[in-house]
């Protein structure tokens, strides 16, 4: 099973962070393999993401833990594409700076949809990275609009 932890520091109060994230139907916007996220009833999401080839890869997980504005815990439930679980935090370092911390493991099925999510997930960490940034700017970006007054913010 492969194992990875990154985190990225982002300018604004872990409440802030922590209600931006809990919107996973708004993973698409910074998550760039994600297609969508639907919901399969209490706190199980169906996730579709676009694999290699054209491909999609799906799998749903249920969110096991929830501590509002700290910690978001979850794993893959059923017969899945992929077996996963994961931990999401949200650790206030200074006032509006908050460092979230996405610890990951997951473990791709044998052939050939194993060799597909290989490829997908050939590089997970440098995956969650980016999308980490992605999330970073998003709401840093949102933020800063706000400060501005500005109706254009990001955050729906």
């Amino acid at each position: 099973m492969a194992r990875f932890q990154e985190y990225i520091d982002v300018m604004t109060d872990a409440q802030t962070c922590y209600e931006q994230w809990v919107c996973f139907e708004d993973f698409p916007r910074f998550m760039k393999h994600v297609r969508n996220l639907t919901p399969q009833g209490s706190n199980q999401w169906h996730w579709v993401i676009d694999g290699p080839l054209g491909k999609t890869i799906e799998w749903d997980a249920v969110m096991d833990g929830n501590e509002p504005n700290r910690i978001i815990s979850w794993h893959s439930v059923g017969e899945n594409d992929i077996v996963a679980e994961g931990v999401m935090t949200f650790q206030e370092i200074a006032p509006n700076l908050t460092r979230i911390t996405s610890s990951i493991q997951f473990e791709a099925p044998a052939e050939p949809l194993g060799e597909l999510i290989a490829e997908l997930f050939s590089n997970p960490s440098q995956m969650v990275k980016e999308d980490l940034r992605n999330f970073k700017q998003l709401m840093e970006n949102s933020r800063f609009a706000a400060a501005l007054g500005s109706s254009a913010s990001l955050i729906y």
